[in-house]
């Protein structure tokens, strides 16, 4: 009886890996991969890589599933990691591999020091419910939007210079307007108690030899009124980049800021390449979900049917500690 070892990719994989990548892309009925060979080497396994893989061996050498993942950040509790792929072949299904490579990205989680584990599925997944994650989109009602390459493009060339606020990237002297920037968002957001999150942990994570985050801050008379939090994704298509947080302060609002933000997301996300733009949408907020579907952004979660899971820290502990 064959049996499977997980262990972390390296570049010799990478011919097989993208066997893979395309197998699930065509499996989910989703747009067929674009993924180059030379793209995932250097994604992958490059001086700059974007993501870890760990990978499902067979005894024969072959490559039977494979785990994909990333750094991710929550301005409530910090640091974070998304599961963006999880995939075993058909044939080496029920045998305990997804169980196996899953456990791997929360061991790596922890190790990181992350507070969450996010993963993107289609509603009613038993084997993410089997491992103790939440439907966030069920039980806290969060939508999943994307705006591909051409409306980012697009919505890019549309973006111009505002008067009255400066648009700049975030320093380590921005921390504390930043962390109450992100408390105004969360009473918006009627979540008041959400944020966890010292103005300290901000500076720490955001370290340029290892930050989790990037954001983009909106000055005017001498004060943040608006920022941008985002960090970089990857799938089976390629780079993207995701935006955690947008807000402008109310009495700047209908100005340009929160495009212009939205904008230099956007653009950094275009500089790596990125393929597209994602975000998440509370499903009551309809002024927002508006805002970004004049703009070109899509609602998967209507369009495609995404959800939201997760596995909190205690989840996680238990997780890795179960045998």
């Amino acid at each position: 009886m064959s049996r499977n070892i997980i262990r972390k990719a390296n570049a010799s994989d990478s011919e097989k890996l993208l066997v893979l990548i395309k197998e699930l892309s065509k499996e989910l009925r989703l747009t067929s991969s674009q993924l180059t060979q030379k793209e995932l080497d250097d994604d992958a396994f490059g001086k700059s890589a974007i993501f870890t893989v760990y990978v499902s061996q067979s005894d024969e050498g072959d490559l039977t599933g494979y785990v994909l993942f990333y750094n991710t950040y929550s301005t409530w509790e910090g640091r974070s990691l998304c599961v963006e792929e999880l995939f075993v072949t058909a044939s080496q299904r029920r045998k305990g591999i997804g169980s196996s490579l899953l456990k791997k990205a929360v061991q790596e989680a922890l190790k990181r020091g992350c507070s969450r584990c996010n993963i993107t599925a289609f509603p009613g997944n038993k084997f993410l419910a089997s491992q103790g994650a939440i439907d966030l989109t069920d039980t806290e009602k969060w939508l999943f939007f994307r705006m591909n390459r051409k409306a980012m493009e697009d919505f890019s060339q549309r973006c111009k210079n505002i008067e009255g606020a400066q648009i700049r990237e975030s320093t380590q002297d921005d921390v504390k307007s930043i962390r109450k920037l992100i408390q105004d968002l969360a009473d918006y957001e009627e979540m008041p108690d959400g944020p966890k999150i010292a103005a300290a942990t901000l500076r720490e994570d955001s370290l340029e030899n290892e930050a989790f985050y990037k954001c983009y801050v909106a000055e005017a008379e001498g004060q943040l009124v608006g920022y941008s939090i985002f960090f970089f994704t990857y799938n089976g298509d390629g780079a993207g980049v995701y935006m955690e947080d947008l807000y402008v302060s109310p009495e700047y609002r209908k100005k340009g800021i929160g495009i212009a933000l939205w904008g230099n997301v956007i653009k950094a996300g275009l500089n790596i390449e990125g393929k597209r733009c994602d975000f998440a949408v509370l499903d009551w907020n309809t002024p927002s979900i508006d805002f970004y579907k004049h703009m070109g952004a899509i609602d998967m979660t209507q369009e495609r049917g995404f959800h939201f899971y997760r596995m909190t820290k205690d989840i996680m502990n238990s997780y890795v500690n179960t045998t």
